[in-house]
């Protein structure tokens, strides 16, 4: 029995013994209404208060001084251990109701009243997912009612895309506790994650729900070296998926040729269906075409460009999170590093903000370790607090890979 149940025990007790005497005291007044009150009553001659009885009650007043003198020292020893099971239990706990939020229908914890389906867009361990996202037209035709909708204007109507969600099994090394809960809150503006905080005028969770979330997402990270060797090994892998892009683009042709071929030796074959896989060759040929010009365009990437790919451009360059060299009817992303969430980055704006050599450092600092809220960086940067920092991510080399590429721009 634990020293916290065994307090609950004693005072259990001691409640019931208290209440059971003023239930005696109660009704043996009733039994006794004439009783002399005490005040009248003749009282024990000295001689037996001097006594034995005397020395009944000195004995259990130094029992008494006893059980304060051994518990007043045994609970400023226990009380403090006492404290942090009781924190860590709460944190349990914490992290249980958190689990439950974060849960898809696939995971075990998954309550259909209270789950949110995270796990969804993020993946069942946090190890990060597709969101699925629908683009709406920017184009300034589109701005015209008879263009809205219309389908003889494909570039009015909007797109459906897959937008990569990062993966959460690695958020605590990028961001703070605070940061944590700032996303969690107001969410990412223009993307699929939505505010989820009662704060933000628009979710759904109350501080503690938030927290909750935190704890979890806290409690599913991967080591600071794990996160490194899956960078490192990131770098060959972007390589190697662009000539898997050629690949996939390759067969996909070769099947809708594969197609055709046969729509046309069989006579049943009639023009729409015959036009229709025409259209198919056409479109894996256009898809083979942009395949190759993206795998073209990897082949002579360094590596600090395709980390700067694989770490910052989800923020720093707009239409990255939801590119597909293969997908024809969205529009290819922006320049590298050209803003979005964050700032514009090209153009010489990375040299204004960290000038010269002393700026390389600056910069350095700033990619690995970042600021506190409202401090600010390089030359009158601001720090908004939501800048991820990378310095338990990636070694310093890459930052420093990435800094160059960034200088660059």
């Amino acid at each position: 029995m634990s020293f916290r149940t065994s307090l609950i025990v004693l005072n259990a007790v001691a409640f019931v013994v208290i209440a059971a005497i003023i239930l005696w005291r109660v009704f043996s007044l009733r039994r006794n209404p004439e009783r002399t009150p005490q005040n009248k009553a003749e009282f024990l001659p000295d001689a037996d208060l001097e006594g034995r009885r005397l020395e009944r009650v000195l004995g259990w007043s130094l029992v008494f001084v006893l059980v304060v003198a051994v518990s007043l020292p045994l609970y400023f020893l226990v009380e403090p251990e006492r404290q942090v099971q009781a924190e860590d239990a709460f944190l349990e706990r914490s992290i249980e109701r958190g689990a439950i939020l974060f849960a898809n229908k696939q995971r075990p914890n998954y309550d259909a009243t209270r789950s949110l389906l995270c796990a969804d867009c993020h993946g069942g361990q946090g190890e990060g997912g597709i969101a699925p996202f629908v683009l709406q037209p920017e184009a300034d035709k589109c701005l015209k009612e008879q263009n809205q909708g219309n389908t003889e204007v494909p570039e009015c109507l909007p797109k459906q895309v897959s937008w990569q969600a990062p993966a959460l099994n690695t958020a605590d090394l990028r961001f703070d506790t605070g940061q944590l809960t700032q996303i969690i809150t107001y969410g990412r503006p223009g993307t699929p994650m939505p505010a989820w905080g009662i704060a933000s005028g628009k979710g759904v969770l109350n501080e503690q729900s938030v927290n909750d979330l935190v704890n979890y997402i806290k409690s599913i990270q991967i080591s600071s070296k794990e996160a490194v060797a899956i960078s490192t090994e990131a770098v060959p892998e972007y390589r190697q998926g662009a000539k898997d892009v050629v690949d996939n683009a390759q067969t996909a042709l070769d099947d809708a040729q594969t197609a055709l071929t046969k729509a046309q030796a069989d006579p049943a074959t009639n023009a729409a269906e015959l036009a229709a896989a025409e259209a198919d060759v056409e479109t894996a040929r256009g898809q083979l075409d942009a395949a190759n010009a993206y795998a073209d365009e990897v082949a002579g990437l360094s590596d600090g460009a395709i980390l700067f790919r694989l770490n910052c451009a989800r923020c720093h360059t707009k239409g990255w999170s939801y590119y597909d060299p293969t997908n024809l009817e969205v529009p290819p992303p922006a320049p590298q590093g050209s803003g979005a969430y964050g700032p514009n980055l090209r153009n010489g704006s990375t040299l204004l903000q960290f000038p010269g050599e002393a700026g390389v450092q600056q910069q350095f600092d700033w990619v690995a370790l970042g600021v506190p809220e409202n401090n600010q960086y390089g030359i009158r940067g601001i720090s908004s607090g939501r800048m991820p920092h990378f310095g338990r991510q990636l070694t310093e080399e890459q930052i420093k890979l990435i800094v160059e590429y960034e200088r660059s721009l």
